[in-house]
């Protein structure tokens, strides 16, 4: 419940209660015995409900009591959390984020957060879009700290890891391309030199308070933020380029991502032979984006669309994982334009990358259907794979 409603309830709640005291004391100044027993009695029970109102919670949360790590149970720590204990632990380690996280308190000194408990509610927030005060009771930490731990990590991790989705990974790409080539073409697509898939994806938005039309998207009828990845056979997502306004076309994407300009730059071989993504049929065609047949289509044509659009898919459970995984980005009342604090693109990159973390561990769909295994969590950090 937002701060201002709460303050209004208790106001409320407060003039009731004096004004049935009053009451009261006007029927026995009057000599009105008996309704002023009566009112009396009443103006009591209002007042004892209204204490009991606003009575502060005594749960101390899991942090003032306990070490949360070995609090938590391990089942019950990967439901939370997305990942087991000991891939936490080596998350933690391989983000090589600062040991604490500070946060400046505005002239009343700086709060200091050991960095695995600043990384613990991160991802608890971004897995599950609970309200801040479900996070303070489970966590004993207050709202505002809440808040200020959650987007200083997000600023963390994206300043020291965004080049991984922001930028086309094309050293990690170019090592394994051939491999990429050969998987995508054997389960079935027409293609020999395709290496990955193309997609854009509609993220809804709160209802912004002003410029709504710049952000309304007509087709799916809703404000929203557009994202762009692009997916490989090993299941990483290698680039999430965005935001975009909703109203945007994905062609437009392309253009403003640089990707066409990166791809004809690194993705020849020797020959000067291209070798290309795949995209759905909104995409212009060039020598390194292909795109499905338009129009009236023969036999072949047919044929060529569906092998390639039973690939594609694939493309498809990358988003789909990103929201499984980070449900906090997929919520449109949390996605707020103007009003986070880091920033909705930045929020959803690093559940991108965090995304491309858990694969590493525990692989997806699109890795299983390939028959790919993705990099190790070093590897893909590290750009090597």
């Amino acid at each position: 419940m937002a701060r201002l409603a709460r303050g209004r309830i208790r106001y409320e709640r407060y003039d009731e209660c004096m004004l049935v005291l009053l009451l009261a004391v006007l029927c026995a100044l009057a000599g009105e015995e008996d309704m002023f027993l009566v009112m009396a009695t009443f103006g009591l029970a209002k007042l004892e409900a209204y204490e009991e109102l606003i009575a502060p919670t005594i749960l101390e949360g899991v942090c003032p009591m306990y070490n949360f790590f070995d609090a938590i149970g391990g089942l019950d720590f990967k439901e939370l959390f997305r990942f087991e204990k000991p891939h936490f632990r080596e998350l933690l380690h391989e983000l090589q984020l600062p040991e604490e996280i500070e946060i400046h308190r505005g002239g009343f000194g700086v709060s200091r957060v050991p960095i695995d408990l600043a990384l613990a509610v991160t991802i608890w927030r971004l897995a599950c879009p609970t309200t801040l005060i479900r996070d303070r009771l489970f966590w004993g930490i207050a709202e505002q700290m809440i808040c200020d731990i959650f987007n200083l990590t997000i600023e963390a991790i994206f300043d020291r890891w965004g080049h991984l989705v922001n930028q086309l990974q094309h050293d990690a790409i170019l090592s394994k391309i051939d491999m990429f080539c050969q998987e995508i073409y054997e389960k079935g697509a027409p293609l020999r030199r395709c290496w990955g898939f193309i997609d854009g994806t509609i993220c809804a938005i709160s209802r912004p308070k002003r410029h709504q039309k710049l952000w309304y998207n007509g087709w799916k009828r809703k404000h929203a933020l557009k994202y762009q990845a692009i997916d490989t056979p090993d299941g990483i997502i290698r680039m999430l380029w965005g935001p975009i306004l909703g109203r945007r076309h994905d062609v437009a994407m392309v253009g403003e991502s640089g990707l066409l300009q990166d791809l004809q730059q690194w993705f020849n071989d020797a020959a000067g032979t291209p070798y290309y993504v795949f995209g759905d049929p909104a995409y212009s065609l060039s020598p390194w984006l292909l795109a499905p047949y338009k129009g009236v289509l023969n036999a072949f044509e047919q044929a060529f669309n569906t092998a390639m659009s039973s690939v594609r898919v694939s493309v498809e459970w990358g988003f789909g994982k990103i929201v499984a995984l980070w449900p906090y980005v997929d919520y449109a009342k949390k996605q707020q334009v103007a009003l986070s604090a880091c920033g909705l693109g930045k929020q959803y990159a690093v559940a991108g990358i965090l995304t491309n973390c858990h694969s590493s561990f525990y692989r997806n769909n699109t890795s299983f259907y390939f028959g790919v295994k993705p990099p190790s969590l070093r590897s893909y950090l590290n750009g090597e794979g």
